[in-house]
C-alpha cells in the first residue's frame, strides 16, 4: 500500500469529536441523556458512514503514517463503553481524551460540565505540544454545538494569527477557568508554530445553513454527509480513491444520492474537480457528466482577522 495519490508522505493527525460526529447520540432530551449514559456498546449507534471514513483516514502505508485524536464531551466514566464500541467497529486511535465531569463537580467548577468551549480549546493545544511544524492536521465535528469555532480558534492560535492576549479573552469568553487558560497559554509557548490545520469538517446534524459558517473561511467546510468529507479528501489527495466505495457503502445510498452529494461540494468549491477527474473509476456512475461542467475550486483558507468573540457569541445564542 503507497500513500494516497498527491498526499505528502509522513505524519498526519484527524482529531474527532464523538457525539453527533461520530456516534448518533440524543441530548436533545433527558431520555436521550439516560439512554445515552446507560446503553451497552453494542447499542450505540454510529453516524451512517463514519466508521468507514475513521476506518480509512487510519490506514497507513509506506511513508504514510495517519493517527487519529478523539477529544469527546463525554464523560470518562463511559470511557470502557466507548471504546468497546469503537473496538466492535475495528476502529483504530491513537489518543482518546473524554471530560472529568466527577472532577469538575468535586471542584465546584459547574459551567465546565455542560461547557465545551472552555474544556475542548485548553486540550487540543495540549494536544499539539511535541508535534512537529510539518504535521498536518484535518478535524471532525458536528454543529450542534461550536466545534466550528473552536477548531478555528485552535488552527488560528497554532498558526500564529491570535495572540495571547486575543485567546484569553476567547477562552474566558468561552467558560474556560482561570487556571485552564494559564495552561493554554503555557501549552501554545511550547507549540511549534504552523499553519497545520487544512480542513474542517461540519457534520450538519442540526441542519443549520451553510452561510452561519462564512465567516470562518473555506478551511471550514459544512457537510451533510461523510461522504462528501472523503470526496473532498479524495479529491486533493488526502485518502485513497479506493475508500470512496467503503465510505460510500456505508451511508447506505443509491448512486442518484452520491451524485448530489458530489455537485454539492463542487458546487460550493470545497473539492477539486482535477483531483477527482483523475479517479472517475472510483466515482459513481454519471459522475463524468457532473465533472464535465465548469467548476470553481477554493482552497482551504482561513480570513483574517475574525473577531472571534462576536462569532462565538453568535454561535452560542443559536446552539
Amino acid at each position: 500500500m503507497t500513500p494516497p495519490p498527491g498526499g505528502d508522505p509522513g505524519l498526519r493527525v484527524y482529531r474527532w469529536d464523538l457525539d453527533k460526529t461520530y456516534l448518533l447520540t440524543d441530548f436533545d432530551t433527558l431520555r436521550g441523556l439516560v439512554r445515552s449514559a446507560v446503553e451497552p456498546a453494542w447499542a450505540k449507534r454510529a453516524v451512517p458512514g463514519a466508521t468507514a471514513l475513521m476506518r480509512e483516514l487510519g490506514r497507513e502505508g509506506p511513508g504514510w503514517r495517519p493517527r487519529v485524536h478523539i477529544l469527546s464531551g463525554s464523560p470518562t466514566q463511559m470511557r470502557a463503553r466507548l471504546e468497546e464500541k469503537l473496538r466492535m467497529d475495528g476502529v483504530r486511535w491513537d489518543h482518546f481524551v473524554l471530560k472529568d465531569n466527577v472532577g469538575n463537580l468535586r471542584r465546584g467548577r459547574l459551567r465546565a460540565v455542560k461547557g465545551q468551549f472552555g474544556y475542548k480549546l485548553p486540550e487540543l493545544v495540549a494536544g499539539r505540544v511535541g508535534l512537529g511544524a510539518g504535521v498536518r492536521e484535518s478535524l471532525f465535528g458536528d454543529d450542534a454545538e461550536i466545534d466550528a469555532v473552536v477548531y478555528s480558534v485552535y488552527a488560528d492560535a497554532i498558526a500564529g494569527r491570535i495572540g495571547s492576549v486575543e485567546l484569553s479573552r476567547v477562552l474566558e469568553a468561552g467558560g474556560a477557568y482561570a487556571d485552564d487558560i494559564v495552561a493554554s497559554l503555557a501549552a501554545l509557548r511550547r507549540v511549534s508554530v504552523a499553519d497545520a490545520v487544512e480542513r474542517i469538517f461540519i457534520r450538519l446534524d442540526k441542519g443549520r445553513p451553510v452561510s452561519e459558517f462564512d465567516a470562518l473561511g473555506t478551511r471550514v467546510v459544512p457537510v451533510r454527509t461523510w461522504y462528501a468529507a472523503a470526496l473532498v479528501m479524495v479529491s486533493v489527495g488526502e485518502m485513497w480513491p479506493t475508500s470512496l466505495a467503503t465510505v460510500l457503502a456505508g451511508n447506505a445510498w443509491s448512486a442518484p444520492s452520491a451524485l448530489g452529494e458530489l455537485e454539492d461540494v463542487l458546487g460550493r468549491g470545497a473539492a477539486d474537480p482535477e483531483g477527482l477527474r483523475r479517479h472517475l473509476g472510483a466515482l459513481p456512475a454519471g459522475a463524468e457528466e457532473v465533472l464535465a461542467r465548469q467548476w470553481e475550486y477554493r482552497p482551504p483558507s482561513a480570513p483574517h482577522p475574525v473577531d472571534y468573540l462576536r462569532v462565538l457569541k453568535g454561535f452560542r445564542r443559536r446552539a
